[in-house]
């Protein structure tokens, strides 16, 4: 009889148990609420458009302090010609659509959101807006500091992400990984003339930045070697965009600016005009090889696996 009675009751155990299995199936069935990250990479990403554009580009702190201005005030022998700073659209392009994204329900609470992205992308949109002004006002040292701490970053995201489990689509890649990894290698390559420019910036001799030009053509190629040979999964992003650096320090070594023809013989400027394209197409190169053999050893596993 005392049988029959139970079964004919919930029992309170069972009671708890069934609301916490429905509590479970509201959790995963209801989206996913804008969490602090959400808004403040997107008030960072608003605010860093705001500093760059104004006081970079439009020269909010007065005649002389934008960015083209300075950069012809301190040409190095590796600064590229304007056109490779269009890259720029680029970047912030694609990350105004990550902030878009990762507004959305879907994207919200996304491993890469939440675990790669992290707080990264706000400290290099921080970084960011302490570069821009500190190279107007021609602190140059310490414009080079800010630069490292943008480049240490995106790095540091890119890491994150490199660790955080991928669902491998398309969307994934475009709209959450894309635009930092873009960003990543042009700062690399940005470090680089940065570097350069403190060398002009401190009046050393022609010798000193031809040196320091060349040991960054070397680097920016050592880079592009790690994160396509180095590392498990190859960052083509990045060595596209120093190829793309590269390329255009040759364009404008074809035709220097008066600062460089006055600092270097003619037979200097084209031989790192040459050394430039050759970076260039090395790293290319390098792309195809590295595409190629990521694709032939997908291919013998796929094989092997419809063979068994």
């Amino acid at each position: 009889m005392e049988a029959s009675a139970d079964n004919g009751k919930i029992l309170p155990e069972q009671h708890l148990e069934e609301q916490t299995l429905q509590s479970e199936d509201e959790d995963t069935e209801s989206p996913a609420t804008i969490s602090t990250l959400n808004i403040l990479n997107a008030v960072f990403f608003v605010l860093n458009i705001i500093v760059t554009y104004g006081i970079g580009v439009s020269g909010w702190l007065g005649p002389g302090t934008s960015n083209e201005d300075l950069s012809l005030k301190y040409q190095t022998i590796v600064t590229p010609k304007g056109t490779a700073f269009s890259i720029w659209g680029i970047i912030f392009i694609s990350q105004g659509i990550f902030t878009v994204a990762q507004l959305l329900p879907q994207y919200r609470a996304h491993p890469m959101v939440v675990h790669g992205v992290r707080y990264w992308y706000i400290l290099a949109c921080l970084a960011q807006m302490g570069w821009t002004p500190v190279f107007a006002w021609e602190i140059v040292p310490a414009s080079l500091v800010c630069m490292v701490l943008i480049w240490a970053a995106l790095l540091r995201l890119l890491f994150s992400q490199y660790d955080t489990p991928s669902d491998h689509t398309l969307a994934e890649f475009w709209l959450l990984r894309f635009p930092f990894a873009i960003h990543a290698g042009w700062i690399t390559a940005a470090t680089a003339v940065n570097t350069n420019v403190v060398v002009v910036w401190a009046g050393a001799a022609a010798a000193s930045q031809l040196a320091v030009g060349i040991v960054s053509l070397a680097v920016l190629h050592a880079v592009s070697v790690w994160v396509l040979f180095v590392v498990r999964k190859p960052n083509y992003t990045i060595a596209a965009v120093l190829a793309w650096a590269n390329f255009w320090i040759r364009g404008e070594l074809r035709s220097p600016k008066k600062l460089i023809a006055d600092t270097f013989t003619e037979d200097i400027v084209n031989a790192v005009a040459y050394a430039s394209l050759t970076v260039s197409i090395i790293i290319l190169l390098q792309i195809v090889i590295r595409f190629s053999v990521q694709a032939y050893k997908k291919w013998k596993i796929s094989n092997a696996q419809v063979l068994q």
